[in-house]
């Protein structure tokens, strides 16, 4: 058995977006430091592909909760199975609550240990990692255009143009208002009028950002209304970079999801281009990448001023790479 050398959570940002596989992942344009949301009040904002009223960038922090990251011989999400079987593989982290704790903050690369682990040697084509529904990010910006906003009571608030995020309405990819998740009950912040961001004309205010949390409750953008509880709405999400994934929610550790009422946790299960081969000197090197993880989506609806609607958060891909020792 091989015992952990040193592993490293090098904190780069880079993002692939886990569920909103059929939306434009859309870098801002910004002018200097600021966000461009000059080119009026529907489609504030720009991509390389033109104006919009959404675009993505690098959140100032991103919190993540991970339940187990392992590496399998066999595939432990097989499609038409009702279970994961995760009997294959080998724990480099796992914990029945999510016990580590990640906090990407902009392109910083800060270390964090993960407990000691023993991986057998030999190739592992799948890796797998369970996290937490509920995702977090913390962020500010400035625009050059004042940006409205809803407040708790869905009041048109503004316009400023240093807006901030603010821990008020827990939103949730489902979008049906009125949603019972474990982590509480969440609304489509759109449709109530609501932002989870404040927007004022003080620069300092900047430093008020809080984070603002959004449960990520199926896989697939259907809503949970046609949550297949057959397999924890298990969804193929294709290609990512370093394989093809497969997410699944889940209830526990070993129990899929049968609704959103009792999703929990993703089972991100990736099918490794090239298996990860650990020998007896082995070393392991862990990304996690993130970039343009927050979505910043207006009122395409809005008069007056642009409208900010809310911040968005993607889940991420996870990278392991052996290195010798």
């Amino acid at each position: 058995m091989i015992k952990r050398y040193n592993v490293i959570l090098f904190l780069s940002l880079i993002l692939l977006s886990l569920v909103f596989l059929t939306q434009v992942n859309a870098s801002c344009r910004m002018t200097g430091d600021a966000l461009d949301t000059s080119n009026g009040v529907t489609t504030p904002v720009f991509d390389e592909g033109g104006a919009r009223d959404a675009c993505n960038t690098v959140p100032d922090t991103y919190l993540i909760e991970f339940y187990r990251i392992s590496l399998c011989t066999s595939n432990p999400d097989v499609a038409g199975a009702a279970q994961p079987d995760l009997s294959s593989c080998f724990d480099i982290f796992a914990e029945s609550s999510p016990a580590m704790i990640v906090e990407i903050q902009g392109t910083s690369e800060l270390p964090s240990e993960i407990p000691q682990f023993s991986i057998p040697a030999g190739d592992y084509p799948y890796m797998v990692a369970r996290l937490s529904a509920k995702l977090g990010i913390r962020h500010s910006f400035e625009a050059t255009t004042a940006v409205a906003y809803g407040d708790s009571d869905g009041n048109l608030q503004g316009p400023g143009s240093i807006c901030w995020s603010v821990n008020n309405v827990l939103t949730g990819i489902g979008n049906e208002n009125g949603q019972s998740t474990p982590f509480g009950t969440t609304v489509d912040a759109g449709a109530v009028g609501k932002s989870n961001m404040e927007c004022s004309n003080t620069e300092s205010d900047l430093n008020k950002a809080e984070y603002t949390y959004e449960i990520i409750n199926t896989m697939n953008d259907t809503g949970c209304s046609a949550f297949d509880a057959s397999d924890g709405d298990r969804e193929n999400v294709g290609a990512v970079g370093n394989g093809d994934a497969t997410g699944r929610m889940m209830q526990s550790a070993t129990a899929s999801a049968t609704g959103c009422a009792n999703a929990d946790s993703i089972l991100w299960t990736i099918d490794l281009t090239t298996p990860l081969t650990v020998t007896d000197t082995s070393g392991f090197v862990f990304n996690l990448r993130t970039t343009d993880a927050v979505s910043i989506d207006f009122d395409s609806s809005a008069s007056g001023n642009p409208k900010i609607i809310k911040l968005g958060n993607d889940p991420i891909q996870a990278y392991l790479t052996t290195t010798p020792n």
